[in-house]
């Protein structure tokens, strides 16, 4: 080929890929690149989208000052840590033990397991949480009633209160959530060699000695994967409290907190978008050093 016709490949393939570029720019880039310019500025209700006479102005550092002294803002921030901490360590328990039983030669109906596995992905994520809702309803839900018939007078109220309210969302997210954990580590689970574990059994081993130190170390690497997924999921946690009762999450979920300042009583947009940065950068740094102390990289390249 010569290089006339190389130079005509070449224009014609960028002719060809033009438009997909233009459309990426403009509907990711560029929303992303205004969304922190807009962090930077004084944008809310009566000066934004349209500049006003000058009326939406570049403050500088002021909205995340602003954010970042507000007791809301920290609280969400903390209570946003708090469930991934309890909603990832229970995501990862159940995925584990429902994997085991899976791969257990014991098991029977494993056709109808399977079959149940993928029913929280084939649900709208609307209808998956409306029913949840009303499964805790304190008056009318199964759950309450349950507990009614088997003795407990005074059953918790899992919308209104916020302890009880957050272990419900916590049984939600695990719902959600546990066909991605379960595929993830069944398919590790089913890749550890028989010959460790024949020769595991040989050596004396129980059960908990071979899943503590042949299997686990095996799969150790899908779990870290699996888990550090899941755990960015539940920091960007915002549809399901939203649903559940948005009032009483407010200062408990960081991405709830920053619609609530774009969308509440008295709009800020500028301070709901310094929200998300914030929210972005941290959810970053965790991923790198997820990603830096499990050494994900490293297998990635073998």
């Amino acid at each position: 080929m010569g290089e006339d016709e190389m130079k005509k490949t070449t224009i014609a393939a960028l002719v060809l890929i033009l438009p997909g570029i233009t459309a990426f720019l403009f509907f990711n880039l560029w929303p992303i690149i205004y969304s922190i310019y807009l962090a930077f500025t004084n944008a809310q209700l009566g000066n934004f989208p349209v500049e006003k006479a000058g009326t939406l102005k570049f403050v500088g550092l002021e909205n995340f000052k602003w954010i970042l002294s507000d007791e809301k803002f920290r609280s969400a921030f903390k209570w946003t840590w708090i469930f991934v901490a309890t909603s990832v360590t229970l995501k990862v328990l159940v995925g584990i033990g429902l994997s085991l039983l899976y791969n257990s030669k014991y098991v029977r109906g494993k056709m109808i397991y399977r079959a149940l596995l993928i029913i929280p992905w084939a649900l709208p994520l609307l209808f998956s949480i409306t029913v949840w809702k009303f499964m805790f309803d304190p008056v009318f839900g199964p759950i309450n009633q349950l507990l009614k018939s088997i003795g407990i007078s005074n059953p918790p109220n899992w919308i209104n209160d916020p302890f009880w309210a957050f272990l419900a969302l916590n049984i939600i997210e695990v719902w959600l959530a546990y066909p991605f954990m379960m595929t993830v580590i069944t398919a590790a689970l089913q890749s550890v060699p028989d010959t460790l574990i024949e020769a595991a059994i040989i050596d004396g081993a129980n059960y908990w000695q071979r899943f503590r130190h042949v299997i686990l170390p095996t799969v150790s690497k899908p779990i870290a994967f699996a888990t550090i997924l899941t755990s960015a999921a539940s920091f960007q946690y915002f549809m399901v409290p939203y649903l559940y009762n948005a009032g009483l999450f407010e200062d408990k979920f960081i991405l709830l907190y920053g619609f609530r300042k774009a969308f509440g009583a008295t709009p800020h947009y500028g301070r709901a978008t310094a929200v998300m940065v914030i929210a972005t950068m941290v959810l970053a740094i965790y991923m790198y050093i997820n990603v830096k102390i499990t050494r994900l990289q490293e297998g990635a390249k073998e």
